[in-house]
């Protein structure tokens, strides 16, 4: 079993690593990924708690809400409708969005009460690190696994801060480099290879990145040996 582990430790060491993508081509790669986004993640999110941790972050939402870099509205469903007034779903990828505004129809179309989105939900294209509103437009402003796929994650951060109200929220759930040596080295390892498949740069050092920020952090917990970061 050691050797085995050894040969398969040496050749993934020894494999070529492919080229960083550029912004355009991380681009491509979330439009691409779009369609089939959220049956491939969905399994996995329920196992590991993430879905959990998704309710548990949005349960937090009130007032005039905003979220950056939404995706296919993976948190649609989890918005308490009875203290968010509005919600705006930003993302930079066109493709994400469609996906989202086929959710919010659906979500309008059922009949459970607990899993409406609220009343009033405005989708727009968006790049993070140039929000499109005015300052202190926002009540909460939410992101979740957004940091890891941003060009210029502390700018985003400062664009979340300036959208904020003084007495509002950001609320992040967030992939980021572990605190464990193996796993650590690991994420760097396989960097490129996960950046081209997913456009996710998931060893970021998401607490160096909220020093730098304006941010006030009020809770940080870890999970998943400190690579899923939530945050208030």
């Amino acid at each position: 079993a050691l050797y085995a582990a050894g040969v398969c430790i040496t050749y993934e060491v020894m494999q070529k690593q492919p080229a960083l993508p550029s912004a355009s081509q991380r681009c491509c790669t979330f439009q691409n990924l779009a369609p089939q986004y959220d049956k491939e993640v969905d399994s996995s999110e329920r196992s590991s708690g993430i879905i959990a941790m998704r309710k548990e972050l949005l349960s937090c939402a009130s007032g005039r809400v905003l979220e950056v870099a939404a995706g296919t509205g993976r948190n649609l469903s989890f918005y308490p409708s009875e203290t968010v007034s509005e919600l705006t779903i930003g993302d930079y990828s066109e493709s994400m969005l469609q996906v989202a505004a086929l959710k919010v129809a659906q979500l309008r179309a059922q009949s459970h009460p607990t899993e409406q989105p609220p009343s009033s939900v405005t989708l727009a294209v968006v790049d993070a690190a140039k929000l499109p509103f005015a300052e202190n437009m926002f009540d909460t402003i939410v992101d979740t696994f957004g940091l890891c796929s941003f060009e210029e994650p502390g700018k985003a951060l400062e664009e979340m801060a300036r959208c904020c109200r003084p007495d509002g929220q950001v609320l992040l759930l967030e992939h980021g480099v572990s605190w464990f040596p193996p796993l650590r080295w690991w994420q760097r390892h396989r960097l490129p290879r996960h950046v081209q498949r997913f456009g996710c740069y998931w060893d970021r050092d998401i607490q160096q990145l909220l020093a730098e920020s304006p941010l006030e952090v009020v809770e940080l917990r870890k999970a998943h040996l400190g690579t899923t970061y939530y945050i208030r």
